[in-house]
């Protein structure tokens, strides 16, 4: 029997913003000189020399190392419900919690994303936090910065965390995070469950009077409308959604151009500029707007994620590159105001082919990517990636 967790459905509401699940300003005692907090050990898709597989997950350790970090605590990433607790260190995983979480995100069908975040080799629960197995929905419901497990060692390892964000939520327990090949189909069950956090931390919030105008503002940052939410009494949805519930107006956003006002048919596709000015009109009282602007400090995960979409549809790329070599690139100096990626691919043939991501200094949420097509010998045009398509 295979075992999987299954239900595809949202548990306990819709979260907002997102943190780390550890304290970044961690004090160790005793100090070790190497400062406060954490180091990540290990990227996600990274291709683990030592077991030459690729890491389906972030590793991250407290700065100093060692065993300094047993015990200290995780908390929720934001608000969630527990899907699945091992509390029976019987496997190279260890003990394991699994949290599901969902947010608005206008690029998903429905305008909802949900997915699980696993938490691995822990050495323990905080109280309170339990699942039942065989009972639906029976585990406990979280509130982000909640305590819920604490760093181990379980299963045979040095203590630290092992972070994922399964995509796919009927992945098989039993999935072993360590994987070579990496065929192209299992990459994208995945994420990098730091880029997920970092895009949600920081936000732009209004709220605004109902009483019949248009309010105006000059943007801070840049920021999709695609992770843009829209909170009334508790409930969150996406700008599209809440224009259909009647929360806001049906132009959804306004921008300004060269002094004359205008809306996108489709609000989805309006992007937030940084220093250009938009505007918002409420039609019920209490109506809250988030834009949420990305940190942008997991580029390379968002490189490489936009490389696994760029072929996604293409039967001729088969495997993230199967050698001990690094199969991706990185060039910061490609052009004065680019950043240049690369990631290798085996063909079905057996052939080795690369696809490039480009993203721009001044904006990291403009990107293009192209590949080299191996049969025409050339490389493609520079194809445009959506703004709003962040995974």
């Amino acid at each position: 029997m295979v075992l999987a967790l299954g239900c595809s459905a949202a548990l306990a509401g819709t979260a907002g913003k997102f943190q780390p699940p550890y304290n970044e300003n961690e004090v160790w005692t005793p100090a070790c000189g190497q400062g406060n907090g954490y180091k990540q050990d290990q990227y996600h898709m990274q291709l683990n020399p030592d077991f030459t597989k690729y890491h389906l997950g972030e590793d991250w350790n407290g700065v100093c190392g060692g065993s300094t970090d047993l015990d200290a605590p995780l908390v929720a990433i934001a608000d969630g419900q527990v899907t699945y607790l091992d509390a029976v260190d019987d496997s190279t995983k260890g003990k394991q919690l699994y949290i599901r979480y969902s947010f608005p995100y206008a690029k998903e069908a429905g305008g909802l994303v949900t997915f699980d975040s696993a938490y691995l080799h822990l050495n323990g629960f905080a109280t309170g936090i339990t699942w039942t197995s065989g009972v639906p929905n029976s585990g406990s419901i979280v509130t982000q910065g909640q305590p819920v497990a604490y760093i181990g060692g379980t299963g045979g390892w040095i203590p630290h965390l092992h972070w994922e964000a399964q995509w796919d939520l009927n992945i098989p327990l039993t999935t072993n995070p360590y994987q070579n090949p990496l065929i192209k189909s299992q990459a994208l069950q995945y994420r990098a469950p730091s880029l997920i956090v970092d895009d949600r931390r920081d936000s732009v919030d209004y709220t605004l009077p109902a009483d019949g105008f248009w309010y105006t503002f000059t943007m801070t940052g840049n920021a999709p409308s695609s992770t843009t939410y829209v909170e009334y009494q508790g409930q969150k949805k996406t700008l599209k959604q809440a224009i259909a519930a009647g929360w806001i107006d049906a132009e959804g956003v306004i921008f300004d151009s060269a002094g004359s006002w205008y809306y996108y048919l489709d609000v989805d596709a309006n992007f937030f500029e940084n220093g250009k000015q938009y505007g918002f009109k409420p039609l019920l009282a209490g109506v809250t707007y988030h834009i949420l602007v990305p940190r942008n400090n997991f580029q390379k995960d968002r490189a490489r994620i936009d490389m696994l979409h760029a072929v996604e549809n293409d039967a001729r790329f088969v495997y993230v590159k199967m050698d001990v070599s690094n199969p991706y690139e990185y060039d910061p100096n490609w052009d004065p105001a680019w950043d240049l990626h690369k990631m290798a691919f085996q063909l079905a043939d057996g052939r080795i082919a690369y696809v490039n991501q480009i993203t721009y200094k001044a904006n990291r949420l403009i990107r293009n990517t192209s590949y080299y097509d191996p049969d025409l010998g050339q490389w493609t045009a520079w194809k445009w990636v959506d703004w709003n398509q962040l995974y």
